[in-house]
């Protein structure tokens, strides 16, 4: 039997959170969560004070608004190490501009180079309301789902909706509990290492932050960037001249070429640049420093700011670590808007399964900025799957229940399928292009896309009626580009090639239903040497198919667990 050990937690109040924080030993805390929405007056010391009490491996967990947490995380990033920014879905805010809002976040640090340790969370599964499949649908590999749950990721859709922007609710709040509390076997030991287990000790505060006492509307207490005004770039000159503004498709470097267009001419810019986690894109290093990462990125957005019209808009999709620090530089040229939370889940892996990209919204101006939330079609009801043979059904049946559109997607997949990729490692979905465009350009405007890759942005803008620019250094890119705008300019489509695969006699599903059978049979899961004895394919298929012997262990697992526990 297995039990959670509570942890032992101190709640200071708003006035006694720095004077506990300092009373607190060094290294004595195994956690600490602030609850930025609650602050009143400068956080830095307390902050300061927090990784102090830290222990190494300590966590740190910081709640706010996305429009305040990225200069915090930023500060944080020097100390500690990120690990995620948290997307919680929030009862709605309806601002005057920008989409309406849902997303509080949580930061989420370790100290220190010590094993990162969590434990894993599940939410029920949840049931489609017409078909009664599980609202995830797992691709035909249902027999790896957990009868108890699925294992949450950093974007938490499946909480009661409650205020999560100037306090913390219980729901959310008990579900950090639960990753920081330690499981014990009914003897009072740790499973994982099995020693005795120490209490955990952490903080949590200021206390005024916790449960339902604030209504929306106190926000404002939160911590607040001044105004400004938009800082004009010069672009510096370059000797190379381009021969065409729009309508093109540029080979060469970003920056050269972006300094060449004049100031306010593009209506709408947007990037996803490599996300430095040393991805085989053909030409571009994707493993450089963090500064000279920064660096780059902070000078194509000063390039992107100074060329956008004053009714123009801003979309930069990267990994919420690279998204902290673009937002804090782009809060000091650009108005904010929304830190929209694309919920694309990547292959899992941890105890906390990452799935939020992150894209930032941002304007020339503070209102009066193109914006067409009513020519972005509503999305379809969060209680419907995505399967295509339910979404037929369904709508032929008349169940068409529909939400608006807010700043956490979650209705548009990732690319996952060969025929729809360009051999490029990030290829984004039309669909997300085609979300962005309709939202913040007018048919005839200029999208413009300095990192275009393989030129989704630019495909997309050509099919509805807008100008395009497409900017890549590698010339195989630029080459597929010109090829599918010019496919779509004839046939008004992109052209697919088949990518039929030659018959193979076995599936990843058969061999991992092989070795649940095997693991049923020996009652414990079966090695590489079980497997070459007992299986009827033979070691090698499982070799050939699976990168670990863990990933093919995956149904096994769950036989046995189950075995075990029952």
């Amino acid at each position: 039997m297995k039990t959670n050990s509570s942890p032992s937690v101190v709640y200071p109040s708003r006035f006694d959170l720095l004077s506990s924080l300092k009373e607190a030993k060094e290294k004595s805390l195994d956690f600490v969560v602030i609850i930025a929405g609650s602050l009143q007056g400068d956080w830095h010391e307390i902050f300061k004070e927090s990784i102090r009490c830290l222990k190494e491996g300590g966590l740190m967990f910081v709640q706010g608004l996305p429009d305040n947490l990225p200069e915090m995380g930023v500060f944080l990033d020097q100390f500690l190490k990120f690990k995620y920014w948290i997307a919680v879905e929030s009862i709605a805010q309806h601002p005057s501009h920008g989409l309406p809002s849902v997303h509080a976040g949580i930061l989420l640090f370790v100290k220190g180079d010590k094993h990162f340790n969590i434990q894993r969370v599940r939410f029920p599964h949840e049931i489609c309301e017409h078909c009664g499949k599980p609202l995830r649908d797992w691709g035909g590999k249902s027999h790896l789902r957990n009868p108890d749950g699925f294992a949450v990721s950093d974007v938490w859709k499946n909480l009661p909706p409650a205020n999560n922007y100037n306090q913390i609710s219980r729901p959310v709040l008990n579900t950090i509990l639960k990753m920081v509390t330690p499981v014990l076997s009914s003897n009072g030991h740790d499973v994982k290492s099995a020693t005795t287990a120490t209490k955990v000790k952490g903080l949590i505060g200021p206390k005024e932050g916790i449960g339902d006492s604030k209504k929306v509307s106190d926000i404002a207490i939160q911590y607040k960037l001044p105004g400004f005004e938009p800082r004009v770039f010069r672009p510096e000159p370059s000797g190379k001249k381009i021969e065409a503004l729009w309508d093109t498709v540029h080979q060469g470097d970003a920056l050269e070429i972006l300094r060449q267009y004049p100031d306010n001419s593009v209506d709408l810019v947007f990037a996803d640049p490599p996300y430095n986690l040393e991805k085989a894109y053909n030409t571009y290093n994707d493993e450089q420093s963090a500064k000279e990462y920064l660096n780059w990125c902070n000078e194509w957005l000063a390039e992107y700011s100074r060329i956008l019209k004053p009714t123009g808009s801003l979309f930069v999709l990267n990994l919420p670590r690279w998204t902290m620090y673009h937002a804090e530089f782009l809060n000091k040229h650009l108005y904010f808007q929304n830190w929209i939370v694309w919920d694309a889940l990547s292959e899992p892996r941890g105890k906390l399964m990452p799935a939020h990209y992150s894209l930032l919204y941002y304007t020339k101006a503070r209102e009066n900025f193109t914006f067409n939330l009513k020519d972005v079609p509503l999305v379809d009801s969060r209680h419907y799957c995505l399967r295509a043979s339910c979404i037929r059904e369904r709508k032929s049946n008349g169940h068409d229940e529909k939400e608006r559109l807010t700043d956490i997607w979650w209705d548009i997949h990732r690319l996952k399928h060969r025929r729809d990729r360009d051999y490029h490692p990030c290829q984004l979905p039309d669909r997300l292009l085609e979300r962005i465009i309709k939202l913040s350009s007018n048919p005839g405007d200029i999208v413009l896309d300095a990192l275009a890759g393989t030129g989704t942005t630019a495909v997309v803008a050509a099919r509805l009626g807008r100008r395009y620019v497409a900017i890549d250094l590698d010339p195989e890119y630029v080459k597929i580009t010109r090829q599918k705008i010019d496919e779509v300019t004839r046939l008004g489509f992109v052209v697919r090639q088949s990518t039929k695969k030659t018959k193979s006699p076995y599936t990843k599903k058969s061999l991992q239903l092989e070795l649940r059978d095997l693991a049923t049979k020996l009652g414990r899961l079966p090695t590489p040497e079980d497997v070459a004895k007992k299986s009827r394919y033979g070691l090698n298929p499982f070799v050939e198919t699976f990168p670990t012997w863990g990933k093919a262990l995956k149904a096994a697992k769950l036989e046995v667990k189950n075995g075990s526990s029952s």
